[in-house]
């Protein structure tokens, strides 16, 4: 059998707190995006979080509810998620069937992101 990795760095940027993550965000992997995410979306002072996701090749509904639950800790406080994703990847066609694309900025790459401050996204949770 085998068992899913994952690994997250973290950066600063003049986009705002980036969360590399690599590997596959399922249920037993969840946990060490867990605290770092969830620690920069009720601490970090930046405008923007990013998870860059263009490493990630899987993402089941544990990940799926991790985001959810970011994007509700950073709406309170008038913050923006944005995703970094790759063309035709599992977890972009996952987030695009979920509509996660009404709630939270999904890009293909950093450029797309305004720097310094938050961007709109149309629809709330």
């Amino acid at each position: 059998m085998r068992v899913a990795e994952l690994t997250v760095e973290e950066q600063e940027s003049d986009k705002g707190t980036i969360l590399k993550v690599s590997g596959e965000l399922d249920l037993t992997t969840v946990g060490l995006l867990r605290e770092p995410l969830l620690t920069q979306a009720t601490r970090s002072q930046a405008a923007n979080l990013i998870v860059d996701l263009t490493k990630v090749e899987f993402i089941d509904s544990a990940g799926l509810a991790l985001l959810v639950e970011a994007r509700k800790r950073l709406a309170t406080e008038s913050r923006t998620l944005a995703l970094v994703l790759s063309p035709g990847g599992q977890p972009e066609r996952v987030l695009r069937l979920v509509r996660f694309d009404t709630i939270m900025r999904l890009v293909y790459n950093l450029d797309e992101i305004p720097t310094g401050s938050a961007f709109e996204i149309d629809h709330q949770i």
